[in-house]
């Protein structure tokens, strides 16, 4: 939403800038620190990840207001609490499915392929088998997208012409991206 804006504000540029050290600690770093907190290390690389998460972030949602605080990823984990399959994963792991089906809805799709591997390595929610659905489950990909596009949601501020029809498609089109990039990941 922040780049359709036509005069951004200072806010909105230090959220920018956030959001690109967010993703640059989280690359750089995340694989490592993942290592090192299953090893119960304390490490540089873990506590710029842990005040990346804490603090950075905190910046983006904190300058970026409405315009980037609650975005589509948002709104896709909103949905995701709504059923019981996906009540195993945290916040941040809805949030991480949540960002892959928001660029699927940009047409971001290189994106997500420089994300996948990434993903993987760190075990993140990549697909609906991660999340406890298949396509089969029909209903409850259903019932996501349809309290994803609820009014009051932050995904309209993205995607004003949003329906829950597009957000279900989107999830099945990432469910076939997913399972092509992994065959390719092997």
């Amino acid at each position: 939403m922040a780049e359709k804006i036509a005069t951004k504000s200072v806010c909105i540029e230090l959220a920018h800038i956030a959001a690109r050290q967010c993703q640059e600690v989280l690359l750089t770093y995340g694989e490592e620190a993942l290592a090192d907190l299953e090893k119960g290390k304390w490490t540089d690389a873990l506590q710029r990840v842990i005040e990346t998460n804490i603090i950075t972030s905190g910046l983006v949602g904190g300058f970026g207001d409405q315009y980037l605080r609650v975005s589509g990823a948002h709104s896709i984990h909103n949905g995701m609490t709504s059923i019981t399959q996906a009540h195993h994963l945290l916040h941040g792991e809805k949030v991480a499915y949540g960002i892959l089906v928001q660029l699927v809805l940009e047409g971001k799709f290189s994106e997500i392929k420089q994300l996948l591997p990434i993903y993987q390595v760190l075990k993140l929610p990549m697909t609906l088998l991660d999340i406890g659905l298949t396509v089969e489950h029909k209903a409850e990909l259903q019932q996501i997208a349809a309290h994803s596009v609820k009014e009051g949601e932050d995904i309209h501020l993205l995607f004003p012409d949003i329906n829950k029809e597009k957000v279900a498609a989107a999830m099945e089109n990432l469910e076939i991206l997913t399972n092509h990039a992994s065959r390719s990941m092997d």
